[in-house]
């Protein structure tokens, strides 16, 4: 959908998004914080001041970035403080240059964008990149409910099984994630000295210590075992999940979903969930689909619980 045109008017199975540098973009989501030229916005991304010390969480819709924020930052403070749900105000791709620049250091920011459209100062100044993977058919799953939940004019009107389908088009919000893989792959095989971490969310639920260790190796900093221990504790799926109620409950949190959704950004979190989701054809239709295009990419995905 053209950005000029008017967002409501979409057929069931369309998600609301506009074409900004060759990239589907979720529509009008950036335009409600931003200020009045949405496309000098987004342009000015790329020339917004980034600090040394910076974090970016890059990381496709619904692969986890709210529980790795909530992780790194425990971990960057060196307490046990959970941060606020909606991460707008941090978000690359909606704060833009003048939102960026006003959030002072240390910042952990993150972003859905791929490497070419963020500021050019985090290949000059090398800034630590975190990336969190996501097997594709719970993260078509997630994004589903994400989506079907969401307020209007966002809301997506269509079935699952309709979605199945619009998973693999180019007018998702920010594009295929497959594309998306692939693209980052790309550009961290051509850019050697970013500093940049990849792992799985999976890993994630299975070993979440030896993650949390991960990370606290890649940041360098000064923790303990006790410590990492600690976050993993804190930042459980079932506390985080819990917080969010607690938060929309009294009101501490801005809701983005329509009323009697039950829409959560922690919706189950499980590994696996896809199974209760997709019918044996659409899951077949599916895999012919990603194998296809991810074919020689190294990537290979868990899709179920060990």
């Amino acid at each position: 959908m053209s950005l000029l045109e008017d967002s409501g008017k979409k057929t069931r199975d369309e998600l609301n998004t506009f074409l900004y540098d060759g990239l589907y973009l979720p529509c009008p989501s950036p335009f409600r914080l931003s200020a009045d030229n949405p496309l000098e916005q987004l342009r000015s991304i790329k020339t917004a001041q980034m600090y040394d010390d910076d974090i970016i969480v890059c990381a496709y819709m619904k692969c986890g970035s709210h529980w790795l924020s909530q992780v790194l930052t425990m971990l960057r403070n060196g307490c046990i403080q959970y941060t606020e749900l909606l991460l707008s105000s941090r978000m690359i791709d909606f704060a833009c240059k003048k939102g960026l620049e006003a959030l002072p250091p240390p910042r952990i920011l993150h972003t859905h964008l791929p490497l070419r459209m963020l500021p050019t100062q985090v290949l000059e100044k090398k800034i630590k990149c975190v990336q969190i993977l996501r097997n594709p058919k719970d993260v078509c799953v997630s994004l589903f409910n994400h989506v079907k939940n969401i307020a209007p004019p966002d809301t997506y009107q269509g079935d699952f099984h309709e979605f199945t389908d619009v998973f693999f088009t180019k007018q998702m919000p920010y594009g295929r994630y497959d594309d998306y893989l692939l693209s980052w792959k790309a550009d961290v095989s051509r850019f050697p000295n970013l500093p940049f971490l990849s792992f799985f969310y999976e890993d994630m639920k299975v070993h979440p210590l030896k993650c949390v260790k991960e990370l606290r190796a890649f940041l360098d900093l000064d923790i303990t075992d006790a410590f990492c221990e600690a976050v993993v504790e804190a930042c459980s799926f079932h506390k985080l999940r819990m917080k969010e109620s607690e938060d929309i409950k009294d009101g501490a949190a801005v809701s983005i979903w329509k009323e009697d959704s039950g829409g959560a950004f922690y919706r189950k979190g499980e590994v696996g969930d896809w199974k209760n989701w997709f019918t044996v054809a659409e899951s077949e239709k599916f895999d012919i689909t990603w194998n296809e295009k991810m074919k020689g990419s190294g990537l290979e995905f868990s899709y179920s619980m060990p």
